[in-house]
């Protein structure tokens, strides 16, 4: 397949920018509870490490850092390292951990990215096509990352999908990597692929519910109010203890090159 064909294929028509974004200011408190992740407990820091991605000379890129927890744990490893983010909430929660962690190297944006040593994409919807993916690409000077949940099962969210007549899995980031792979092969790169199997225990409130699943059915396509009280009707019924639970099912797909 040539890149053309790819480039056709692999795109976010439906996107809409400021569902995104209500969604994810919806889901920075629930993300600013974190401790920060180390080589021995996060996959992606380990393929960093291990693989000898990051000096301390280097210009680092966060895409989609959320409230900075891969930027602050890298931050003591490179040079400067700037996290940029679609959600102003995450930016906010990203600034005050930066102070709290005593990151002063840690830069937070919400805004574009440009010519970096390292660049990585950690589980965000940011790189979503053939162009954010190509601009990931040609932002680094030596190595790229881009972490997506592949094969992933949400039962709550594909239920809430299923009623507002979703039937595809837009959770799903299965043709990402897959898309990914062959644009980087046909560019004359080697990139490399790690899996990890993980299980997520999610609680919110129904008022987080409500926020999290009608901004993330709302991320693409318009739905009417009648659909919105069929969700909530939904998510209330399926409330214990005034807390809705999912346990998802996924597996981490870690792809990895040198440019």
């Amino acid at each position: 397949m040539e890149i053309n064909n790819i480039c056709n294929k692999w795109k976010n028509s439906n996107f809409n920018k400021k569902a995104s974004m209500d969604l994810w200011d919806s889901m920075a408190e629930s993300f600013n509870k974190f401790t920060v992740p180390t080589a021995e407990d996060s996959q992606f820091l380990k393929i960093v490490w291990e693989n000898n991605m990051i000096d301390s000379n280097f210009q680092v890129l966060d895409v989609g850092c959320g409230s900075g927890r891969y930027s602050i744990a890298l931050s003591n490893l490179c040079e400067n390292i700037t996290g940029i983010d679609l959600s102003p909430k995450m930016i906010e929660n990203a600034n005050n951990n930066k102070e709290a962690y005593k990151a002063s190297n840690a830069e937070f944006y919400c805004e574009d990215w440009s010519d970096f040593d390292l660049v990585f994409a950690h589980m965000t919807p940011a790189v979503n096509n053939a162009e954010t993916f190509e601009k990931l690409s040609k932002a680094s000077r030596k190595y790229c990352v881009l972490c997506k949940p592949t094969r992933r099962t949400d039962p709550v969210s594909d239920k809430v999908k299923e009623l507002v007549g979703i039937s595809k899995n837009k959770e799903s980031c299965d043709m990402d990597i897959a898309y990914a792979f062959e644009m980087l092969w046909l560019q004359g790169y080697e990139p490399k692929v790690e899996y990890e199997k993980q299980v997520w225990h999610m609680e919110k409130t129904l008022e987080e519910a409500f926020g999290l699943y009608i901004n993330r059915v709302k991320s693409y396509k318009e739905i009417t109010l009648e659909e919105e009280a069929i969700i909530k009707k939904y998510l209330e019924s399926i409330c214990k203890d005034k807390i809705v639970s999912e346990e998802v099912n996924t597996t981490i797909a870690t792809i990895y090159w040198q440019v």
